[in-house]
């Protein structure tokens, strides 16, 4: 197909999808719009043996593609309700689907500079941003990951062969550390000590308060034990934003029990970061805080479609070069040192992976459209949602009785 025959074949299928697309955004958007999918159409059958050759055609079925994909939409979950209340995350906005197409368009990848220029640009550009807003150094910097569950992965990986890094050549067979984290932290610190060689049984779950705070004075006492076991306590995941009750760990008072025991913190605020970017409620405040690492997940309170996770480490993107890079030469021929100027270096050697999406550029499109306040605003909704909902809570009664609110709302 020639560069004209591209040009007019996108241009006729986005008219038709936006036609498509903006009348399932209106339609979900109704009251009483179901929230669960409802499978139809040749979907149904995909199961069926005999419906491959529906399913997957010899000759395409063209124009005749748009009822598959109201199919598809039927059969999905409806984001765009203000019933869906699941899964911490909503409809994204629309100039965020906007930046998702782009990405499809460009189809740049993101592992070296050279292959993404303007997506790379613009990572550094978002990842120093947010560091500052963090109250991070001048040094920090990040990059994106396809989820915070990846994302707290790699702040394990890069943590654990800064402390140990004989692992990079010699493996796990001398190494003996511990990972501590709160008993309602995410389940994905727990996989990440798997996949990183360590195990269940070395991860030391903290009990929690009343609200699902970690008790830092147990924390200290359990890391008091663990070296005295020869275990090395090097770890230390606080959740900004827990899973089920959104409970925010004391990161102050566990930054210097880290600091006592040379431990790396590493903050999930997954959920629960945006407070920390763009809330004004100073319990939220990570400024004069020495932490390590700090993941955030743009697509979760603050819009941007799915998927958009930041890293940001307070070393820079150094540490996880040294910590997890090959140096892999066929691939990778940028020779800078990252942060040592404006230009990003070659960002894939930092990571697990190689092929990378430049998702920052979706988030940012959305900063500059609709400006830094539109985040400050989401943050503040949900905020003084969760707190007008308590307050419903805490004030009604039924014919069997006061309700009771079990817990006053940590974020959201």
């Amino acid at each position: 197909m020639d560069s004209d025959d591209a040009a007019v074949e996108l241009r006729k299928l986005l008219t038709e999808a936006a036609h498509v697309f903006s009348e399932y955004v209106r339609e979900s958007q109704q009251p009483g719009a179901q929230v669960s999918g409802r499978i139809q159409g040749v979907i149904a059958d995909a199961a069926q043996s005999e419906s491959d050759a529906r399913m997957f055609p010899d000759a395409g079925v063209g124009s005749r593609v748009w009822d598959d994909v109201r199919d598809v939409c039927a059969g999905a979950a409806n984001t765009w309700s203000s019933a869906f209340l699941y899964k911490l995350y909503a409809a994204p906005a629309p100039m965020g689907i906007v930046g998702e197409t782009l990405l499809a368009v460009l189809n740049n990848n993101a592992h070296v500079t050279r292959a993404a220029p303007s997506g790379a640009a613009i990572e550094q550009a978002v990842a120093r941003k947010l560091a500052q807003l963090l109250g991070f150094p001048s040094s920090a910097d990040g990059l994106t990951f396809p989820g915070g569950s990846y994302a707290n992965l790699h702040a394990l990986m890069t943590a654990r062969n800064t402390r140990f890094p004989d692992v990079r050549t010699r493996g796990m067979s001398n190494v003996r550390g511990a990972v501590f984290t709160s008993a309602h932290a995410h389940y994905s610190i727990d996989k990440a000590a798997v996949a990183a060689g360590f195990g269940l049984d070395s991860v030391v779950y903290v009990p929690t308060d009343s609200v699902g705070c970690m008790d830092v004075h147990k924390l200290r006492k359990l890391m008091l034990e663990s070296r005295a076991r020869g275990v090395e306590p090097f770890f230390v995941n606080a959740t900004m934003g827990t899973t089920v009750l959104g409970a925010c760990d004391p990161i102050a008072s566990i930054s210097r029990v880290c600091r006592e025991f040379g431990a790396w913190l590493h903050v999930d605020g997954s959920w629960g970061g945006p407070h920390a970017l763009f809330g004004d409620d100073p319990a939220f405040s990570v400024h004069n805080i020495h932490i390590d690492s700090f993941v955030v997940n743009p697509h979760k309170l603050l819009g941007v479609p799915l998927q958009c996770s930041f890293l940001i480490m307070r070393q820079g993107l150094n540490v996880m070069r040294r910590a997890l890079g090959l140096g892999a030469t066929y691939l990778f021929h940028d020779e800078q040192v990252c942060g040592e100027s404006d230009v990003p270096c070659d960002v894939g050697d930092a990571t697990l992976g190689c092929g990378r999406r430049p998702d920052a550029i979706k988030f940012w499109l959305m900063w500059r459209y609709y400006g830094t306040q539109y985040f400050t605003n989401r943050v503040a909704l949900a905020r003084n949602t969760s707190l007008r909902l308590a307050e419903l809570v805490r004030t009604r009664t039924s014919l069997l009785g006061r309700w009771v609110l079990v817990t006053e709302p940590a974020s959201t």
